[in-house]
């Protein structure tokens, strides 16, 4: 996949440092063969040795060198560089949600956001930066995704989810006051109260091919395997 200069970008395909399994690369095929309107493509620090080996030439490649691999000759013609200072008062990754609002990209698909070390503190970090950008002015329709799981941030909003029978879903709730409604669960909701450290939306499960989540205040939806 080569970089195409071009303007009115739609969605962005956003890829993280973090650990990608297998799966996760069959998923990142599927979905850029999927998407009809092509993405801009942006690799993140070390992202870029994951978009390096799978061959998908990125648009942007931001870092702050802390991790960047060995970039084969040629494989950066005609992609936009952002160097940025090890020492920053941004993370990398809302380095890359800035650009993209900058370029009034309306939908993101983010991938390799999760690893195998202890940095729970990025993890966590990273899907609250979510929930920040899926809000307000210029708020961008975020998703996590890997091959056993995605995570969307929303807020005051509905998702339509088109997923197939027996499916785990949970609803974090990330503001003090939320309200749900569910259908297509095994347990449905309607206007169902509840608050951040709540937990009663854990581990309800996807009984039909078509639910919807309708959630007045911020949340996490997850849904996986």
């Amino acid at each position: 996949m080569s970089p195409r200069r071009s303007a009115g970008f739609e969605r962005a395909f956003i890829f993280l440092n973090g650990h990608y399994s297998a799966g996760d690369r069959l998923l990142a095929r599927k979905k850029l063969r999927e998407t009809k309107k092509r993405p801009l493509v942006i690799a993140v620090d070390g992202g870029l040795a994951f978009v390096q080996k799978e061959k998908i030439r990125p648009d942007i490649w931001l870092s702050d060198l802390d991790s960047a691999p060995p970039i084969r000759k040629g494989f950066l013609k005609d992609t936009q560089i952002y160097i940025f200072p090890s020492e920053k008062d941004y993370t990398d990754m809302e380095l890359a949600l800035v650009i993209c609002r900058h370029r009034q990209i309306k939908a993101a698909t983010v991938f390799g956001w999760y690893d195998r070390t202890d940095e729970t503190d990025h993890l966590l970090g990273n899907l609250l930066l979510g929930s920040k950008f899926a809000a307000g002015r210029g708020k961008i329709d975020l998703e996590f995704v890997a091959a056993r799981q995605r995570i969307i941030p929303l807020r005051n909003g509905r998702l339509t989810i088109n997923e197939s029978r027996a499916r785990r879903l949970s609803v974090v709730p990330l503001s003090p006051r939320v309200i749900v409604t569910l259908s297509g669960t095994k347990y449905p909701a309607s206007g169902l109260k509840i608050g951040a450290g709540d937990t009663i939306t854990l581990r309800n499960e996807i009984v039909k091919n078509k639910s919807v989540v309708n959630v007045i205040g911020s949340v996490l939806v997850i849904i996986g395997q």
